[in-house]
This record gives structure tokens, C-alpha cells and sequence, in this order.
């Protein structure tokens, strides 16, 4: 069940002129939806099984104790 909000969003003139015949078409909702949908495709967030194994692919030849870097 989708529960419907209201949501009061503050844009500029040319993001307001761009979504007002959305909004008065009652299509902005899909837009955004679909919207929200391409954009959580899209990130790039690595999980913990994907990152399993790869340790050893670490670059290590550059590692120094703390002191030893210039500040």
C-alpha cells in the first residue's frame, strides 16, 4: 500500500517553469519516480561481498610510518 505525502519543495524560476505543467498535468509524481529509480541504478555504493577478496589488490608499495611523511 503507497502511502501518499505532500511535499513543498523551494526551486528556481527556471526549475519551476520547467515542472509547473508537470505538476498541473498530475504527471510529476512518475517523473519523479523514475527519476529516483535511474538515480539508485546509477550509484556506484560497493557492499561488503563485492569488496570480499580484493585486500590483496591494495597498492602497499607506497606505505610509510606517519613520521616519515613531510607535513
Amino acid at each position: 500500500m503507497n502511502m501518499m505525502h505532500q511535499l513543498t519543495i523551494t526551486v528556481d524560476d527556471n526549475v519551476y517553469q520547467a515542472l509547473k505543467p508537470m505538476v498541473e498535468q498530475e504527471t510529476i509524481g512518475s517523473f519523479l519516480n523514475d527519476f529516483m529509480k535511474e538515480r539508485q541504478k546509477s550509484k556506484t555504493t560497493s557492499s561488503i561481498t563485492a569488496l570480499r577478496g580484493t585486500l590483496h589488490k591494495v597498492d602497499t608499495s607506497d606505505l610509510r610510518d606517519e613520521t616519515d611523511r613531510p607535513i
